[in-house]
Formats: structure tokens, C-alpha cells, sequence
């Protein structure tokens, strides 16, 4: 009998290590910016593929690309809410606009 793979390590914005039961549930309606972090850290770590990301929580490909981008480019801060409003209205307003 084979042994299964072991399961990579994948670490949260604090260093702690993600295992799968650390996901939030299928059902969350209240999304923090570390519920998303931890779930862009798995898909990114090799602990869950990004179908079953997906799958699980109802969302589109768009939408964990969103908070990807917004992890990649800003950390923490760029996966709150506030953020991605402040980033659609400033490319609503288009170049040389004044930030808010």
C-alpha cells in the first residue's frame, strides 16, 4: 500500500501554519480580510486547488483573482473592503484624479 502525499506546508500572514480544517466554512457570509488571505494563501501553497476554492465557497475565478491581486499588491490591507472601494472609484475617475 502506497502512503498518501503529505500535505504541503502553507503559512498564514502570521506564520502559522494553514492545515485544510483552518479554511472557513462553506457557509461564511462575513468575509474578513484574513478569512480571505487564508484561503488565497492555500490555493497559492498547494493545500487546496483553486476548483475546489471555487466550488466550496460559490465564488468565480474573477472574484478569487480580485483578492489575489489584492494580497499581492497591497497584503492585508488590500483584501478589506475599503480597498477595493477606494481602487474602483479611482479607476472610475481615471488618471490624475485626486486620491481620497
Amino acid at each position: 500500500m502506497k502512503n498518501p502525499q503529505p500535505l504541503p506546508t502553507v503559512r498564514d500572514l502570521r506564520g502559522n501554519v494553514i492545515t485544510p480544517t483552518d479554511l472557513p466554512s462553506p457557509t461564511t457570509v462575513r468575509w474578513t480580510f484574513n478569512k480571505k488571505a487564508i484561503v488565497v494563501c492555500a490555493v497559492r501553497g498547494g493545500l487546496v486547488t483553486l476548483e475546489h476554492v471555487l466550488d466550496r465557497f460559490h465564488m468565480t475565478e474573477k472574484e478569487f483573482s480580485i483578492w489575489e491581486e489584492g494580497l499581492k499588491n497591497d497584503g492585508s490591507q488590500g483584501l478589506k473592503v475599503t480597498h477595493f472601494q477606494r481602487r474602483r472609484r479611482a479607476k472610475r475617475a481615471g488618471p490624475g484624479a485626486p486620491k481620497q
